[in-house]
């Protein structure tokens, strides 16, 4: 079954079949999946830059695991190990529903993608249109008003307050860390 596209979100790759009845050994991308308990259904496609031309074909989980690099997981649909061995390298996707957070929860990136970036000491900001990592920590990449795009780092101390009614992420940014440039 093919499924709408934009009610998925990527979080893994297919890295192999794992032993002989069909499972599946899964790299999830961030390194943890506290959504596991939760998984029923997931999504397996090729990556494609265009939503609209990526197709997600549908399986029911029938067993997974945790494995200390992702997961294993046993599904209705895959019998056997040749079954398993062609869907290596497929993009793996989930209900975007099991990445929502919950009040007092730490949030997950993608649910402040769109959302309005204030530095509460300059007033200025801009949209975080995507992230990024330095190794380190998450950053966030913030679009400005005249297109160029600036990264910033997305950590406990910097954070003033995430408003989810107006969209809008207030942090309060140390003095030189942004170029006058980017301001």
């Amino acid at each position: 079954m093919s499924l709408n596209p934009s009610a998925w979100k990527k979080v893994g790759k297919i890295k192999s079949a794992h032993g002989l009845k069909g499972e599946l050994s899964v790299f999830v991308f961030s390194g943890e999946a506290s959504w596991l308990k939760k998984l029923k259904q997931f999504g397996l496609g090729i990556d494609h830059e265009n939503d609209l031309q990526r197709q997600i074909v549908s399986y029911t989980v029938d067993g997974a695991r945790q494995t200390p690099t992702g997961l294993i997981l046993k599904t209705l649909e895959i019998e056997d190990r040749t079954q398993a061995e062609k869907l290596k390298g497929q993009i793996f996707y989930i209900p975007e529903e099991l990445l929502r957070s919950q009040a007092g929860e730490t949030i997950f990136l993608h649910e402040i993608e769109g959302f309005q970036l204030i530095d509460v000491v300059s007033g200025q900001g801009g949209i975080i249109s995507g992230f990024s990592s330095n190794g380190v920590q998450d950053l966030l990449v913030v679009t400005r008003e005249d297109g160029r795009q600036v990264e910033i780092p997305f950590v406990a101390p910097f954070i003033v307050k995430i408003d989810f009614k107006s969209e809008t992420l207030q942090m309060k940014l140390p003095e030189g860390l942004l170029r006058p440039e980017d301001l």
